[in-house]
């Protein structure tokens, strides 16, 4: 009896192990990882500059069209004799795919909390009094984008993505990316 049971515990050990490598392996395999750079064009009511924007994020598919997404971008961080410009933050999105052999078509609806810095010495920015004027502020932006994953391998795609950003007092993001995308 104690040999039937010794074997039963065995047994049931070994096919739990089993059936949790196998479960745990089908949950991610549908999880990725993206890192972006790009440019990026930042509007806010007070200035509009451009510079190198960058973001990384991950993403898991739920369904077989849809993913979503999570990360954090730098829209913009540039400092020059006259002003300093920082906007970045994270943001979550809902991403809808269309498949083919070559890639994956996807659009990108989904809201950022976004950091605006600016601090500036320009005397046509701040008006003719101020030394220096600044603004620093946290808002909400939509975000809505279009893209295409293009397949070089099993699990690793190119990825090149337009996304636009846009929130309260005037902000306003054009980014347009290229990355990398790993699936795990």
């Amino acid at each position: 009896m104690r040999r039937l049971s010794s074997f039963f515990a065995k047994f049931l050990i070994g096919s739990a192990a089993i059936t949790s490598l196998g479960f745990s392996g089908l949950a991610s395999a549908n999880g990725y990882a993206v890192a972006n750079i790009g440019f990026g064009n930042v509007d806010t009511e007070i200035d509009n500059e451009s510079d190198i924007s960058y973001s990384a994020a991950l993403g898991y598919q739920f369904h077989r069209q849809w993913y979503v997404e999570g990360g954090y971008i730098s829209f913009i961080d540039t400092d020059n004799d006259e002003q300093s410009i920082s906007s970045k933050g994270p943001y979550l999105a809902l991403l809808g795919k269309a498949s083919s052999q070559k890639g994956e078509l996807y659009y990108k609806l989904g809201v950022a909390s976004v950091d605006i810095e600016h601090a500036s010495i320009d005397s046509n920015t701040c008006g003719p009094e101020a030394a220096l004027c600044g603004y620093d502020d946290t808002i909400i932006a939509g975000l809505a984008g279009l893209g295409f994953d293009y397949y070089l391998g099993l699990q690793s795609m190119v990825r090149v993505e337009y996304t636009y950003f846009g929130g309260k007092d005037d902000f306003s993001a054009h980014i347009v990316n290229f990355g990398f995308r790993y699936n795990f």
